[in-house]
C-alpha cells in the first residue's frame, strides 16, 4: 500500500510535468491513475479540474473543482466553476460563481478577474470595495409645482437644484452572506418657492445571502422627510426581496426581481395627520441587456391605509390603491455615451368618496401618465453628466386634480 501511495506521488509530479508541456490527455492519465492510488491533495483536485477544462471534459472538471469548496481555495475553484458554466453557456451561473470571489477581499487578483467576467456579462457585481458613494448635483426648471389643476387661474414655475447622495459599507462580509450599513439623502430646493422645499434622509440596515443562483435579502430602514423646511414625518420601513437570473437566456443577460415592503408612517403637524397610518407595497422587475441595449420592465401595486382628511361636513380620502407599470430602455452610442427613454403609466382608486363643501360626493380614480428622455456621458469610472426632460400627466374625474408638469433637469454624477 505504501509503495502504491508512493508510485502515485510520483506519477502526480509526472502528470503536473506533462501538462506544462501541454502534453493534456498523459497529464489526464497520469493524474487520475495518482487519485486511484490513493493519493489526496487539493493541488490534484486542482490540476485534473484544469486538464479536464482543457479537454472540454466538463462535468468531470465541475466535480474535480467543487471538491475545493469551503478550503483555502474556495475562492480559486468558484471562479473556475464560473468559467466552465461560461464554455456550457450558462450566463447566470457564472454570474453566481463570479459574484462569490468578487466579493472576497483576501484574494486580490481572483477579484479583479471575477469583476471583468462579471462586467463582460453585464450583470449586476458585488464591489469589492468596503465602501461606496455616490453623489449627484443638478439645476433644473419645472412648470406647475404645485400640480394645480389644468382649469386653473394661474401656476406656479421656478427652477431648483437638486442633490441625491448614497453611501454604504459592509459591516460583515463572508462568502454568500453580506450585512450592510446605509444612507441615503434628498434635497430639492427652489429659487423662489420656498414653500415646496423637499428635504429627505434615510438610513438603514441590509442583509444579502446567495442562495445558489438566488439572492434573498431583508432591509430595514428609516426615513425623515421635511417639507418647506418644516418637519413633515417619519417612516420605518420593513421590506424583503428575492433577485433571481433564472430569466436569462442565452443571449439575453436578465435579472428578475420581486420585493415586498410594508411601513408605518407618523405625521409632526396636525396639517399632515391625515397621512399617517400604513403603505403595503408589491415591487417585480425585470431587467435585461443585449448588446448595447439595456432595458426594465416594472409592475408596482400600492396599499395605502391612511387616517384621511376629514373637515366637518367635508371629507378626502388619501388612501388610493393603485397599479404602475413603467418601461426603461436605453442605448450605449459608444462607451462613454448612453441615450434613453421611459414610460409609466399608474392607475389609482380611492378607498372612500370625497365629500366637497356643496355635499356632492365622488370617488375619486386617477390614471397618470409619465414619460421622458435622457442622456448621460461617462466621461471615467468617477464623473459623470446627465441631462432629463420630462413630462407627467395626470387625468381624474375629479377636475381639481387634473395637471401636468414639465420638467427638465442637468446634473452632474460622482461614483466612489
Amino acid at each position: 500500500m505504501a509503495t502504491e501511495q508512493v508510485e502515485g506521488k510520483r506519477e502526480f509530479r509526472s502528470g503536473v510535468m506533462a501538462f506544462q508541456q501541454g502534453n493534456l490527455t498523459e497529464a489526464k492519465q497520469l493524474l487520475e491513475s495518482a487519485q486511484r492510488k490513493g493519493v489526496q491533495s487539493l493541488a490534484l483536485n486542482y490540476n485534473l479540474g484544469v486538464v479536464y477544462y482543457k479537454l472540454a471534459e466538463y462535468e468531470q472538471s465541475r466535480q474535480a473543482f467543487s471538491k475545493l469548496v469551503g478550503t483555502k481555495q474556495s475562492s480559486l475553484a468558484h471562479y473556475n466553476l464560473g468559467l466552465i458554466a461560461l464554455a456550457e453557456g450558462n450566463g447566470g451561473v457564472a454570474r453566481h460563481h463570479f459574484n462569490l470571489v468578487a466579493s472576497d477581499n483576501e484574494h486580490a487578483k481572483l477579484t479583479k478577474l471575477a469583476q471583468a467576467q462579471l462586467q463582460r456579462l453585464g450583470g449586476a457585481r458585488l464591489s469589492s470595495k468596503q465602501w461606496q458613494a455616490f453623489l449627484s448635483l443638478g439645476v433644473g426648471y419645472e412648470e406647475n409645482i404645485g400640480l394645480f389643476p389644468d382649469t386653473a387661474a394661474s401656476a406656479l414655475d421656478d427652477g431648483f437644484l437638486e442633490s441625491v447622495g448614497a453611501a454604504s459599507g459592509y459591516a460583515y462580509r463572508l462568502a454568500n452572506s453580506a450585512f450592510k450599513w446605509k444612507a441615503q439623502f434628498y434635497i430639492r430646493d427652489y429659487f423662489e418657492e420656498d414653500d415646496f422645499n423637499t428635504h429627505l434622509l434615510r438610513l438603514g440596515t441590509a442583509w444579502h445571502y446567495n442562495l445558489g443562483l438566488n439572492r434573498i435579502s431583508l432591509d430595514l430602514e428609516g426615513d425623515q422627510l421635511w417639507l418647506a423646511d418644516t418637519s413633515r414625518e417619519q417612516r420605518a420601513r420593513l421590506s424583503a426581496g428575492w433577485t433571481t437570473p433564472a430569466c436569462s437566456a442565452q443571449t439575453l443577460k436578465a435579472r428578475c426581481q420581486i420585493k415586498l415592503e410594508a411601513e408605518q408612517i407618523f405625521a409632526d403637524k396636525a396639517r399632515y395627520e391625515a397621512y399617517e397610518g400604513q403603505h403595503y407595497r408589491l415591487d417585480t422587475r425585470y431587467r435585461a441587456q443585449q448588446g448595447a441595449w439595456s432595458g426594465e420592465m416594472q409592475y408596482r401595486f400600492d396599499f395605502n391605509d391612511r387616517k384621511d382628511r376629514d373637515f366637518g361636513d367635508e371629507f378626502y380620502s388619501v388612501s388610493p390603491m393603485g397599479h404602475m407599470l413603467a418601461l426603461k430602455l436605453s442605448y450605449a452610442i459608444t462607451r462613454a455615451l448612453k441615450i434613453g427613454g421611459d414610460a409609466s403609466f399608474r392607475h389609482s382608486d380611492y378607498a372612500q368618496s370625497h365629500t366637497f363643501k356643496n355635499g356632492e360626493t365622488a370617488k375619486r380614480s386617477d390614471q397618470r401618465l409619465s414619460y421622458g428622455i435622457n442622456a448621460e456621458y461617462q466621461f471615467d469610472q468617477t464623473f459623470a453628466v446627465t441631462t432629463k426632460l420630462s413630462h407627467m400627466s395626470n387625468d381624474s374625474n375629479i377636475d381639481r386634480y387634473q395637471y401636468d408638469r414639465d420638467t427638465v433637469t442637468l446634473g452632474v454624477n460622482v461614483r466612489l
